[in-house]
């Protein structure tokens, strides 16, 4: 059961339209580029609209043969009493790397998880099951960042793949209707615009 009106695409596209009233004072604010690996960073108002200046900031070396792909992405309304109030988004995706030349390539496929209960503000963020970072929103946004280890399943201070969540509870009242309230980077590139599992891209 996908949440209506609530996941949309483009945020880039849409800096003017998407930022409300309550960050008018905090114009020179960037969500993503304010927070540290260890440490979220809660604030009231909304996603922040220029996810494209975080992009390529990241210096930590990849191998150049790995390849992230998009595979399916899906938010539920999970509440006991008032479904509304618990939300659950999941990202599928899949690593492909080729360690050498003459190597044959090795597909991963893995699962990044939030809950979080707008009601009380808890929220767990996990990665195949293990749990990433767990705390309380202070306001309608959270952001969070990480370093993780998919080998042995845990977070890292150095290595790793790069790894961000931002979500909101809903679209700002001028958003466009391509606002998307969930969003994850993996290695510093939007899961949206990572290429297709098993298309040609």
């Amino acid at each position: 059961q996908s949440m209506d009106g609530e996941l949309s695409s483009n945020l880039n596209n849409d800096k003017k339209s998407a930022v409300s009233s309550t960050f008018e004072d905090m114009s020179n604010v960037d969500l993503l580029s304010a927070s540290t690996a260890d440490q979220d960073q809660s604030m009231d108002g909304e996603l922040p609209s220029n996810l494209n200046n975080d992009i390529n900031t990241s210096q930590q070396s990849a191998p150049a043969s790995t390849i992230y792909y998009q595979i399916e992405f899906d938010v539920e309304h999970i509440g006991k009493n008032r479904p509304q109030n618990k939300r659950q988004a999941i990202w599928r995706y899949c690593i492909a790397s080729t360690p050498g030349v003459d190597d044959s390539t090795t597909i991963c496929e893995h699962v990044a998880q939030l809950v979080w209960s707008t009601h009380s503000g808890k929220y767990a963020i996990k990665v195949d099951g293990e749990e990433v970072y767990s705390n309380v929103a202070k306001g309608s946004v959270l952001e969070h960042k990480w370093r993780w280890d998919h080998r042995n399943a845990c977070v890292v201070d150095e290595g790793g793949v790069q790894m961000r969540i931002l979500a909101c509870r809903k679209p700002p009242t001028r958003s466009s209707k391509n606002f998307r309230c969930y969003e994850f980077l993996v290695q510093g590139k939007v899961y949206r615009e990572l290429p297709r599992f098993g298309s040609s891209a």
